[in-house]
């Protein structure tokens, strides 16, 4: 771990932070952190869950980059968010589950239309 240690405070932009308590992290600076150190060597999956909606905008294009890196060299990624774009953008299969039931598997796009036009029924 101490050899993973400057490329992961390096990936999660926290160098002038690493030696305080994490306590006084903000929620972002944890969720770099830990995204970080998920990622740090190409796991055979991973699961991110909207994990990436916290940072700014430069830090969250690194990390998608990232897993889309993985995606590239073989890796499963299980991507749970509500945003329909990022969804379409990084899968190629999508489940949408509603309230615990599975309602659709299929293409991203798919997914997308049946659950929006799901919600706009239910208005």
């Amino acid at each position: 771990m101490r050899e993973r240690l400057p490329s992961i405070v390096a990936f999660a932009e926290l160098e002038d932070f690493i030696d305080a308590p994490m306590r006084t992290y903000s929620s972002g600076m944890v969720a770099r952190l830990g995204f970080a150190v998920a990622t740090d060597q190409m796991p055979d999956v991973l699961i991110v869950d909207e994990a990436l909606s916290v940072g700014d905008s430069a830090f969250q294009i690194k990390s998608m980059d990232r897993i889309r890196e993985f995606q590239k060299n073989g890796a499963t990624t299980l991507y749970v968010s509500h945003g329909m774009g990022e969804i379409e953008r990084t899968c190629d299969r999508a489940a949408w589950l509603d309230h615990g039931q599975l309602r659709f598997v299929g293409t991203p796009t798919d997914a997308v239309d049946l659950y929006l036009n799901r919600k706009k029924a239910d208005t």
